[in-house]
């Protein structure tokens, strides 16, 4: 069969796959006959839902018949899934820090409920593995990016409020959440008869250049452990290019954790006690 041929037998199937239809000037977007959000704006934790209950269905009723990461028709949606640009409502300073902090933990577990869907633990090799692997390295960047507001949400409190065990409860929660994320990062990486060898290259490249903005926010005996096991990835990883990408991380997250050793071993400052007022009255003068 010829290119030509093929390339025209695949449109009808296209028109299966992504239907637009503009009522009343609204543009809305299907998929296998599931309504899924708009791909060409920024996503918000609604447009996550949506695409998340829409690709269960889908998932529930034909196999493999999730979104690629480069498939001609499907490309476009699982891109915008993992844009970049849907970090921006979280990061606009305008709006109001705490319903940012939100957004963030929301958009986190949607991308968590989309990995459970590409991730199929009873197969030996993956069938989305380079889709699911994109998955773990952009939820690495929303995970840092709520870490940044949960610590810019913790300064504004009162010192009072801040010793309140509900909020430490909740900071101790996002510090295990990011040190067990960054953690399953890596194990991915020793899962090379799961995943294909060009997978995980691209996989460890993606993972050199985002892991240090979560890396900064985490307990100095963390990051040791993480460095001791990426040091390993580094000189005994099957595939030598995920070794120099580890090896050219190591130098950096090196250089974050002796910052963090030096912090904690200055010696705290006592806090400036407020001046007392005298409200005494004056003395009369002799």
């Amino acid at each position: 069969m010829s290119s030509t041929l093929a390339r025209h037998l695949l449109w009808p199937l296209a028109i299966l796959l992504l239907v637009w239809l503009p009522p009343l000037g609204a543009t809305e977007l299907f998929y296998l006959g599931q309504r899924i959000p708009d791909i060409h704006k920024p996503w918000r934790i609604g447009d996550y839902r949506q695409l998340r209950e829409a690709l269960e269905q889908v998932d529930s009723t034909q196999a493999n018949a999730l979104p690629r990461r480069s498939g001609e028709f499907t490309g476009p949606i699982y891109e915008r899934m993992v844009s970049a640009e849907n970090f921006r409502p979280q990061l606009n300073i305008y709006a109001p820090l705490e319903l940012r902090q939100n957004e963030a933990r929301e958009v986190l577990f949607e991308l968590k409920e989309l990995m459970h869907l590409y991730f199929d633990f009873r197969a030996k090799q993956q069938p989305y593995a380079a889709e699911a692997l994109g998955l773990m390295s952009y939820s690495l960047r929303q995970q840092a990016i709520l870490f940044t507001l949960t610590t810019e949400f913790w300064m504004t409190l009162s010192q009072s409020e801040q010793g309140n065990p509900v909020r430490l409860q909740g900071l101790q929660e996002t510090k295990a959440a990011a040190a067990m994320l960054s953690g399953s990062a890596l194990d991915y990486l020793e899962l090379t008869q799961a995943f294909g060898r060009d997978e995980l290259l691209l996989y460890s490249a993606e993972l050199s250049q985002q892991f240090p903005e979560l890396f900064v926010h985490l307990s100095a005996d963390v990051q040791a452990q993480l460095l001791a096991r990426i040091e390993g990835l580094s000189t005994g990883h099957r595939y030598p290019e995920v070794g120099q990408d580890m090896a050219a991380l190591l130098p950096v997250l090196r250089m974050i954790h002796e910052d963090v050793q030096r912090k904690l071993a200055q010696p705290v400052k006592p806090e400036a006690k407020a001046p007392v007022l005298d409200l005494s009255a004056p003395t009369s003068a002799q």
